[in-house]
């Protein structure tokens, strides 16, 4: 069998199949890639512009079936509810003095003196 053609007898051949699905279901669905990519952080017009390009299959059909106006009412709730926070991450150690300065309820907890992360260590990696 040559390496491009699919052997029909393979069990392992990927076959895709539509299955039938309530306007419901579409509106749903725009609000799952609306809030997934607020989330992100992702402005209200980029959100737009990802619904209109059809290189987002899912999003863009939704897009189609629901028309602008309704779109961007699921992207403004999202953007509002989803959109106003920040995410930052930081990779530093703890230094000690926060830890006892901290308050008790805090989850973290004081860290033996001179135990190293494995950033610190020089790794970082699974070795």
């Amino acid at each position: 069998m040559p390496y491009k053609d699919p052997d029909p007898t393979d069990p392992n051949i990927l076959v895709g199949v539509m299955l039938p699905a309530q306007a419901e279901a579409t509106r749903d669905m725009a609000y799952v890639f609306a809030e997934e990519f607020a989330r992100f952080g992702h402005s209200r017009e980029q959100l737009l512009w990802l619904f209109k390009n059809p290189f987002y299959g899912g999003a863009h059909g939704a897009y189609l079936a629901l028309g602008e106006n309704q779109t961007l009412s699921i992207i403004d709730e999202c953007v509002n509810a989803w959109g106003q926070a920040k995410v930052s991450i930081l990779d530093s150690a703890i230094d000690e003095q926060d830890c006892e300065n901290s308050d008790p309820q805090s989850k973290i907890e004081n860290r033996p003196s001179g135990a190293k992360s494995k950033m610190e260590q020089g790794g970082g990696r699974d070795e």
